[in-house]
């Protein structure tokens, strides 16, 4: 119990932490904003490129069979897609600096952006994971008759691991990094609107 009195004697020895000020507040909000940005665009780059490499091998690589020309075909089609919303959401938070003089209205676009990007980062992010697991299927038809079976095999529970590793581990830390990083501003947001409150 000793230590308990002390502990709470602490605590109310503690000063209030007094308001941040405005301009404080908007730097971490900014910072965030432009960190956040930054993700989105080379991840962007990054599957532009893997686009580049997989047209590529459509055009230059002569496959045996159909199945792998559909498989890349998919492949391309769901990371098109994926590039598209990633460049789509990356012009939509770097535009977002003209919202910063009216902490509601950006609190409001940074909620919605949230939830287009937890339905993008969970629901379609799954099915772009069929997609492309049925692409991986589709090419495994040619490394079946290309390679010995046990190096087939090894390959295919590489692939399932690798799976399973991105979905519940991978993409999990994803979305709490990105969630995290949007809530924070949020947070910041809602400071301003209190200090502005109790300026008044």
């Amino acid at each position: 119990m000793k230590g308990f009195d002390e502990i709470q004697q602490l605590w109310q020895r503690q000063e209030p932490e007094p308001n941040v000020s405005f301009d404080a507040v908007l730097r971490r909000v900014k910072t965030n904003r432009a960190s956040l940005a930054k993700k989105l665009f080379w991840q962007s780059v990054s599957v532009a490129v893997a686009i580049l490499v997989l047209l590529w091998m459509f055009i230059a690589v002569d496959f045996s069979t159909w199945t792998t020309y559909l498989a890349l075909a998919i492949m391309i089609g769901c990371i098109s897609y994926y590039l598209f919303t990633q460049w789509k959401d990356y012009r939509n938070i770097s535009n977002s600096a003209q919202l910063l003089s009216k902490p509601q209205d950006y609190i409001n676009y940074l909620k919605t952006f949230q939830q287009k990007r937890n339905r993008f980062n969970t629901r379609n992010y799954a099915v772009y994971e069929a997609c492309i697991a049925v692409a991986f299927a589709l090419y495994g038809i040619e490394m079946y008759f290309a390679l010995p079976f046990w190096t087939f095999a090894g390959a295919v529970i590489f692939i399932i691991f690798w799976f399973l590793i991105c979905h519940f581990v991978f993409m999990k830390q994803y979305i709490h990094n990105e969630n995290t990083r949007i809530q924070e501003m949020i947070d910041n947001l809602e400071r301003i609107k209190g200090q502005f409150r109790d300026d008044r």
